[in-house]
């Protein structure tokens, strides 16, 4: 019964032919940003936040030490397991879930499959677009300057 809903979110070894002319749309760089957040709640919701639950009941005393600093930790915690969590989909599937469901494909420049390096290399410099910048002027200049590839994109040739 729910499969259906999940085919929308399911990558497979079975890619479909990549758009490379589509890689500047401005309607490209909005469906990443969502496929961003997609990603971002899987990460947080359906993988960090169990394990954050049954720490706190192996660890309670040290859980409850850390009273309010909890939230910031797990947030913390997130940003080397969602560069992971990215790396291993787009590298093995060309695509994380979000991706998926907005119709999005991470592909080398001349339209071949990710590799294991350009995967690594991209999602290493996922951070480095948003190093002493907000999100939404990198965003921004990448869909206007960039031909809506970021810094990653380009060192990594996707």
């Amino acid at each position: 019964m729910i499969d259906w809903k999940l085919d929308g979110f399911l990558p497979t070894q079975r890619q479909p032919a990549p758009r490379v002319e589509t890689a500047g749309d401005r309607n490209v760089v909005l469906d990443r940003g969502v496929a961003a957040a997609i990603d971002l709640f899987i990460c947080y919701v359906l993988i960090e936040f169990p394990l954050i639950y049954v720490a706190s009941v192996v660890f309670s005393g040290p859980y409850e030490a850390l009273g309010g600093y909890v939230v910031p930790l797990s947030l913390l915690v997130l940003l080397p397991l969602y560069a992971t969590y990215s790396f291993t989909f787009e590298w093995r599937y060309g695509r994380t879930p979000g991706k998926v469901n907005r119709g999005l494909l991470v592909v080398m420049a001349d339209g071949s499959q990710c590799t294991f390096r350009a995967s690594a290399v991209r999602n290493l410099l996922r951070y480095v677009d948003l190093l002493g910048v907000p999100p939404l002027v990198v965003g921004l200049a990448s869909a206007l300057v960039t031909g809506g590839r970021r810094i990653g994109d380009h060192a990594a040739d996707t």
